[in-house]
C-alpha cells in the first residue's frame, strides 16, 4: 500500500485553483514554494553540490577529462528530467546524488580493471547508461510523470523489482574482474569495457520506470529528513555545547595533574614528558570519543582512573544525548512543562 507523505506546510483558507497550472514549473513542485520547503531544498542542494565537488576532485587522479564528463552529464540529465517531468525538487536532488554514486562505482571498476583505456573510451562508457536512462524515461514518459507528480511513498512492495534490475548490473560488474587476468591489448580491453557498459545501458533503459520510483522515494525521504532536521538544531547545539565543556574540563584536569605531580603522567610520541594544554584537549577528545590513537597514553594510576571516568561519561552522554535529540523530534501528547526540551 502506498503511503501519502504528509504536507507539513501551514494550511491556508484560500481554495485551490480550479485549473491546474501548466508549464515547466507546474505541479506539486510549485506547491512547495513555501519558506520551509525552500530552505530544505537549499540545504539539500548545497550538500549535493558539495558531494559532486568532492567526487569531481577525487576522480581527477584517475582521469581529468572524466571530471568534466561527470559535471556535464549531471547538468544534461538533471536538466532534461526537470524539463520533461516538472515536479519535486527533491526528486532532482535524488537523481543528482544517484549520478554521483554511479560515478564513484564507475571509477572503482575503472581503477580496478580498466586503468589503461583511453579517456575517450572512459567518457563514452560513463555516458552510455545515463543516455539509456533518458531514453527509457522518454519511452515511459507517461508513467514516470504520474510517479513524479504524486507524493506517495511506496512502503516496500517494489523492492523486489529494485533487486531484480540491480542483480544483472552487479553481475556484469563482477565479471569484469576476469579481464585483468586475460592477455589482451589496450584496444581489446577498451572494447570489453564498452561492451559491458552497453549491456548495463540496455538494462537501465528497460527499467527506467523502476529507477524513477526508487529516486522518487529517495527524494521524498530526503525532503522529510531536511524538514525534520530543522527541529534538531537547538537540541543538537545544546548537546554539543555540554559535550565541549566536558572535553575542556578533562583536558584541564590532565594538564593540572602534570603540573602538580612529581613525574609526568603521559607518554607522548614515545617520550614521557609533561603534557601541554593543547595536547590535553586533544587527548581528552580522543578519550571522550573512545578512539584512542595511541600517540598519547597515560602511564600513572591516578590519570588512568580519570581516563576511565571520562570514557564512562562520554559513553553515557552519547547515549542520553542522542536519545534526547531524537525524542525532541517527536513531542509527547502531554508535554511536561518542567522539561525544557
Amino acid at each position: 500500500m502506498d503511503q501519502i507523505v504528509p504536507d507539513r506546510r501551514p494550511r491556508t483558507t484560500s481554495p485551490p485553483p480550479a485549473v491546474p497550472p501548466h508549464g515547466p514549473h507546474a505541479g506539486h513542485g510549485g506547491a512547495h514554494g513555501g519558506g520551509g520547503a525552500s530552505k530544505s531544498w537549499l540545504g539539500g542542494a548545497l550538500l549535493t553540490a558539495l558531494l559532486l565537488g568532492l567526487i569531481a576532485l577525487s576522480i581527477r587522479s584517475v582521469s581529468g577529462n572524466l571530471t568534466f564528463v561527470l559535471l556535464g552529464s549531471v547538468g544534461l540529465v538533471v536538466g532534461a528530467f526537470h524539463y520533461l517531468f516538472p515536479g519535486s525538487q527533491f526528486f532532482t536532488l535524488a537523481l543528482t546524488n544517484f549520478i554521483g554514486v554511479y560515478a564513484c562505482i564507475f571509477v572503482f571498476f575503472l581503477e580496478s580493471n580498466f586503468q589503461n583505456i583511453s579517456p575517450l573510451t572512459q567518457g563514452i562508457a560513463f555516458v552510455l547508461p545515463l543516455l539509456a536512462f533518458l531514453g527509457g524515461a522518454w519511452w515511459r514518459a507517461g508513467d514516470i510523470r504520474r510517479i513524479v507528480m504524486s507524493r506517495r511513498l511506496r512502503e516496500g512492495g517494489h523492492f523486489d523489482r529494485i533487486f531484480l534490475w540491480m542483480a544483472p548490473v552487479w553481475g556484469i560488474g563482477a565479471l569484469t574482474f576476469l579481464v585483468p587476468g586475460q592477455d589482451m591489448d589496450t584496444q581489446a580491453v577498451g572494447a570489453v569495457f564498452l561492451l559491458a557498459m552497453s549491456a548495463i545501458a540496455v538494462i537501465v533503459m528497460l527499467v527506467a520506470r523502476d529507477i524513477a520510483i526508487f529516486l522518487l522515494d529517495a527524494g521524498l525521504l530526503f525532503e522529510g529528513f531536511f524538514q525534520q532536521s530543522a527541529r534538531l538544531v537547538l537540541p543538537a547545539f545544546a548537546f554539543l555545547t555540554f559535550y565541549s565543556l566536558c572535553i575542556i574540563l578533562f583536558g584541564a584536569i590532565y594538564t593540572i595533574m602534570d603540573r602538580f605531580m612529581a613525574e609526568p603522567n603521559f607518554v607522548i610520541e614515545g617520550v614521557r614528558r609533561d603534557i601541554t594544554f593543547a595536547e590535553g584537549i586533544y587527548f581528552s577528545i580522543v578519550t571522550f570519543a573512545t578512539v584512542g590513537y595511541g600517540d598519547i597514553h597515560p602511564v600513572s594510576g591516578p590519570v588512568r582512573l580519570v581516563c576511565g571516568i571520562e570514557i564512562i561519561m562520554g559513553v553515557l552522554l552519547l547515549l542520553f544525548g542522542f536519545s534526547a535529540i531524537i525524542g525532541h523530534t517527536r513531542p509527547p501528547a502531554r508535554p511536561d512543562r518542567n522539561d525544557p526540551l
